[in-house]
């Protein structure tokens, strides 16, 4: 009697083999509930991380400005003049790729000093070459890493040096550096040598039209197409041309204005920390994505068969982030653009001098 009791008490403690995938299924149903909101606490952190990153950049900028008295340029801070440099046509030293970007510019005010005091910018970004007062080449200082410039959100930013880079002419630049997720804004203009500004409307009433010129407030012309003279006037924040932009050209206000925003270096080959062509342009909607045969592999510095307004193209503000992306205001506040953002007010956001109320009250009419 007292064995008998024992085996049904025994058999009565298992489980079946149907009580077990219940439990397995459960858990499974439980564990896919709970993967989307482990995947949306971590893109909210990395979403912080990138924000306090552009906030970092921000401060730096108005750093840089009080003891300087000017924003950098964005590139060619310390080579203006540099007849070493000097290219054909009467193009200045500042277009030959040393390493004085704005970005480099700012890295005493942000932590960096020791990587900026390592340069020599009197040579060029994939220079190799060392001395007893610079044992590192600049070569090999471009791929050091700065958390500060990667916005951990793209999956890119797990390998921030990119070995695409663009290496105009073969002679400029160095085609392994890091690249850059937050651009200085050039506003609403058309880069050098383009032909025209695909996303601006003909219109009239403001003014706009697709065609390149200096008094157009969605396309405008940053200079003579020749690269030389250099009379153009910065239309943005920031200015592909030699020309040192101060707090106080920002009549529309330094909160309503973007300083910098976030792009995507796999997109287009033109953005590293020290390329000279690295930008944001504001009359290119938001969120605007490479396609796949635009995006360059390893090795090569440039997509075969895209040509020039494909490449203005890639140019936009742009993030990994769901529903938008986000800039660094010239009051260095960061701020949050959603994909819905009506394309005439990002534009007029990146004007010195054209209030976005304005733009939003015409596009109305």
């Amino acid at each position: 009697m007292t064995l008998q009791r024992h085996r049904s008490v025994a058999h009565a403690s298992g489980f079946t083999l149907v009580e077990l995938l219940v439990v397995i299924a459960i858990i499974a149903t439980l564990i896919g509930l709970l993967l989307p909101a482990v995947q949306t606490a971590r893109e909210a952190a990395r979403r912080t991380a990138c924000s306090n990153n552009l906030k970092q950049v921000g401060l730096s900028l108005h750093t840089y400005q009080n003891a300087k008295k000017w924003l950098p340029r964005s590139f060619g801070n310390r080579n203006m003049q540099n007849s070493a440099f000097t290219a054909n046509n009467g193009k200045a030293g500042w277009q030959q790729g040393t390493p004085d970007t704005w970005a480099a510019e700012v890295f005493p005010f942000a932590e960096q000093a020791a990587l900026f005091d390592q340069f020599d910018f009197t040579k060029r970004v994939g220079d190799t070459s060392r001395s007893l007062a610079r044992p590192v080449s600049n070569a090999t200082l471009v791929k050091q890493v700065i958390s500060m410039y990667v916005c951990p959100s793209d999956t890119a930013a797990g390998t921030p040096v990119f070995k695409n880079r663009c290496n105009y002419n073969n002679f400029r630049l160095t085609q392994e550096q890091h690249g850059l997720w937050y651009a200085p804004s050039f506003g609403p203009t058309v880069l050098i040598d383009r032909p025209s500004c695909t996303y601006c409307p003909s219109n009239s009433a403001w003014g706009t039209s697709p065609t390149p010129g200096p008094g157009n407030p969605c396309c405008n012309l940053m200079g003579p197409a020749s690269h030389q003279g250099f009379g153009g006037i910065a239309i943005g924040m920031f200015s592909q041309e030699p020309i040192r932009v101060t707090f106080k050209d920002v009549p529309d206000g330094l909160s309503k204005t973007i300083m910098v925003g976030e792009t995507l270096p796999g997109d287009t080959v033109h953005n590293g920390v020290y390329m000279n062509g690295m930008t944001v342009l504001t009359n290119i909607p938001l969120n605007t994505f490479a396609l796949p045969n635009e995006l360059v592999p390893d090795g090569q510095h440039d997509a075969p068969g895209i040509g020039s307004a494909s490449d203005y193209r890639l140019n936009g503000i742009k993030s990994k982030h769901s529903g938008g992306a986000m800039v660094a205001m010239g009051d260095a506040s960061v701020r949050f653009l959603q994909d819905s953002i009506d394309d005439t007010m990002l534009w007029a956001m990146g004007t010195r001098a054209l209030a976005a109320r304005d733009v939003a009250t015409v596009s109305e009419k």
